[in-house]
């Protein structure tokens, strides 16, 4: 076999594979707004209501019901994560906790005499917009290995030209060439019972630093414009192993195996957000915003994978492993926003709003590679996914409020009907202590959702619905590699700031 004398020759190959796909064009396309305490207990519903820093990065024209400057920070969040995932009939649960600053801002407002345009206003800070840190693990005995999805591609092609995964197995000999040929392959793995054991941890977030600008005509206008800077730093984790249940069902003495890989990302993206509020009666108001794609130039994406297998005579593990170091660049959906306040005697509002994104739209790009494959396999599975929010405020005294919110958003996949689709729902309370010039608020956050994970996607699938009977089908890659997760977080949040 002489594994060694090629081993060069292997590695020297391993720089034509490349980690991102379109699920890291889904994950970098996608937003989950945090905010400061007020924002977030009354479900974010801020786009027609105004007059709040983080509703800026949502409809800019919430700058124009300033009347004062007002700087904010939000140095508590803490959220708490359970997870439980579902992998051939066996669950398993995870629970991890996180403290972070998702947010500081600052707005100057001044008044304009004798003009209609009663204020200007200019504003600047930042905001989390998305928390990539989770953790869940899966595992399952079964009578199958996902070392059966690498064959077939190893399958016509000699052992001295395999590349990634195939060249991965067949250096640590997971699978190996049937006698008397080159390019034919089986694995010891095949028949085997085995234990699989899968754990995935996610890192990092992604901050957008905001510049908005905007005006007041006559109290019954209110424009705005925001230039969105985010800044994204992402971390994966994935550990993967499979061990005999029955070790004598194996060949060339292997107990186990196992692969892990780190992806990161990290770079820079810029967008504009452009929005109105009118108030055409005193108790109403409507908006109505846009943002453009998001352009993220030269995203860094550093990859590595290894694979290990383990013997039962006690010898030391073969490892094998490769790097890969990438730039690309992706444009995200652009995104619309509507919505309305009810404005009840200056003492409560009710709010309410929608969110439209079509995440077919995201894009990958790089000046030396195409990346049709993936771009068209964007368009396949990702589809238009829908947010509703509701909110609502109300002074119990002059100093004391109560406020409440949720929402509620749509699969963002085309064709899934599982019930693990990626929708989510998210409850919220909170209150404020408000004085002429400094104010308090805390609030408390829950999110239900659920979500398929595939360790090994099948990108042949033309779209969710096809990759979904491929899940439910015992003998298909996607099967092999379906997890459901179902996760459940709490956040609290407080912000404190100051009016002058």
């Amino acid at each position: 076999m002489k594994k060694l004398l090629s081993s060069i020759l292997i590695i020297s190959l391993f720089c034509t594979v490349m980690a991102q796909g379109d699920y890291e064009a889904f994950r970098f396309s996608q937003i989950e707004y945090q905010g400061t305490a007020r924002y977030m207990g009354a479900g974010g519903a801020f786009s027609a209501t105004g007059g709040e820093f983080s509703a800026l990065n949502v409809n800019p024209a919430a700058i124009g019901l300033y009347k004062r400057h007002e700087v904010t920070l939000t140095p508590l969040s803490i959220a708490f994560t359970n997870n439980s995932s579902s992998y051939y009939g066996n669950t398993s649960s995870t629970m991890k906790a996180k403290y972070t600053v998702p947010q500081c801002g600052l707005v100057i407002s001044n008044h304009i005499e004798n003009s209609n345009w009663n204020y200007w206003h200019f504003g600047f800070g930042y905001n989390r917009i998305m928390d990539y840190n989770n953790t869940f693990r899966a595992n399952g005995i079964v009578s199958n290995s996902i070392v059966n999805t690498i064959l077939p591609h190893a399958n016509g092609t000699p052992y001295s030209a395999l590349t990634g995964d195939a060249s991965l197995a067949w250096s640590t000999w997971l699978i190996d060439t049937i006698p008397g040929t080159n390019n034919l392959y089986y694995s010891p793995f095949e028949n085997a019972k085995l234990e699989h054991d899968a754990v995935v941890k996610t890192s990092g977030a992604m901050d957008e630093i905001s510049f908005s600008f905007g005006g007041n005509y006559s109290d019954k206008l209110f424009v705005g414009a925001t230039i969105g800077v985010p800044v994204l730093d992402y971390k994966e984790v994935i550990s993967y192993a499979e061990t005999a249940s029955d070790e004598v069902t194996l060949s060339h003495g292997i107990r186990s195996f196992q692969t892990n890989s780190t992806q990161q990302n990290s770079g820079g993206g810029i967008n504009l957000k452009l929005g109105l509020i009118y108030q055409p009666v005193n108790f109403l108001r409507v908006g109505a915003s846009f943002q453009t794609p998001t352009y993220f130039w030269r995203i860094r994406d550093s990859y590595n994978r290894n694979m290990i297998s383990y013997y039962t005579n006690g010898k030391n593990s073969d490892t094998w492993s490769y790097d890969n170091g990438y730039r690309f660049s992706l444009t995200t959906p652009l995104k619309f926003n509507v919505s309305a306040a009810f404005l009840i005697k200056k003492r409560a509002f009710i709010s309410a709003e929608y969110d439209f994104i079509d995440y077919s739209m995201s894009k990958l790009y790089a000046d030396d590679y195409s990346f049709d494959t993936e771009n068209q396999t964007i368009d396949n599975k990702f589809g238009i996914c829908h947010t509703v929010k509701l909110g609502a405020e109300v002074n119990v005294t002059s100093k004391f409020l109560l406020r409440a919110g949720y929402n509620y958003k749509t699969s963002p996949y085309k064709n899934f009907a599982s019930s693990f689709n990626g929708s989510a729902h998210y409850g919220s309370v909170g209150f404020g202590i408000r004085t002429k010039y400094v104010f308090f608020d805390m609030a408390y956050v829950m999110k239900y959702g659920k979500d398929s994970f595939w360790l090994y996607p099948d990108n042949n699938s033309q779209n969710m619905g096809e990759y979904e009977d491929l899940i439910h089908n015992p003998g298909s890659d996607a099967y092999l590699s379906a997890i459901s997760t179902k996760g459940i977080s709490h956040r609290i949040v407080a912000t404190i700031g100051c009016k002058f």
